[in-house]
């Protein structure tokens, strides 16, 4: 096998797509991805041509063209990774940041988004700190900016938010960042809003609350953890409508029932 394989350096190569995919972006992370991912292609690209040169020339068994066939496939992949496009939001994010030093990181486009809304959705904790520390945004302005972060559970940049005077009972145009949390299945955001003092049972401008919300959007463990954090599911909404009413599932019919 070692005349076709090598361990070392296809884990290096597996060890640097594994960084690529993982990494959390801070400022300027994306040109150092696309570097290890053109890495990754060559020398995937490499190691296969290079077994299958030996395949041909030593007459070795077909296990070896199989390897390198894993080989080209790997590249392929990791090609693909580096050339698929980023997603709209972070597209938008990154030409913003772009012109960060020129433009103020706080004013909004015409979705009423800014370059700090999106750093938070995006879950970009430095670039949020960094934010935070020169720009002196207002305590609506961080509100906001946790509700995206809420929305997209992003636990580490709450708590850089609490830092500068979040309160994990804020409300976003009558919104709780809870219920945000809440309509997406957000439990570590969740679970760091009601441990930050965030009331379970806090309802939003139509007088729901975020166990219903949770249901609603069919989440099992958002309902569950919010049972376990003491919700109420007895409280009803302007419809009249208790959580239990909203179950999609037997399962979470049983969690929401015995306690109404």
């Amino acid at each position: 096998m070692k005349d076709y394989f090598n361990p070392l350096f296809t884990l290096i190569i597996v060890g640097g797509m594994a960084w690529c995919c993982a990494t959390q972006g801070g400022i300027s992370s994306s040109q150092q991805e696309a570097w290890v991912l053109s890495l990754c292609v060559v020398g995937v690209l490499v190691n296969g041509a290079l077994a299958l040169a030996r395949a041909f020339t030593r007459q070795l068994s077909m296990g070896v063209v199989v390897w390198a066939a894993v080989y080209f496939v790997l590249g392929c992949c990791a090609w693909t990774m580096r050339s698929i496009p980023p997603g709209i939001e972070q597209a938008i994010y990154d030409a913003q940041r772009q012109s960060a030093d020129q433009a103020d990181p706080l004013a909004t486009d015409a979705e009423g988004e800014s370059l700090f809304t999106r750093a938070a959705s995006l879950g970009k904790v430095r670039d949020v700190e960094h934010i935070l520390n020169t720009a002196s945004p207002t305590t609506d302005q961080i509100a906001r900016a946790a509700l995206r972060a809420a929305e997209n559970n992003h636990t580490a940049v709450l708590k850089a938010l609490a830092g500068a005077g979040l309160s994990a009972s804020a409300l976003v145009d009558g919104v709780p960042l809870l219920h945000a949390a809440a309509q997406n299945g957000a439990c570590e955001a969740m679970d760091w809003l009601i441990l930050s003092g965030a009331r379970p049972d806090a309802r939003d401008a139509s007088g729901s609350t975020a166990l219903i919300q949770a249901t609603l959007s069919g989440s099992l463990p958002a309902v569950r953890l919010l049972v376990k954090r003491g919700a109420n599911p007895k409280l009803r909404d302007e419809d009249g409508k208790r959580a239990s009413d909203y179950a999609r599932t037997s399962e979470m019919n049983e969690l929401l029932t015995p306690a109404s």
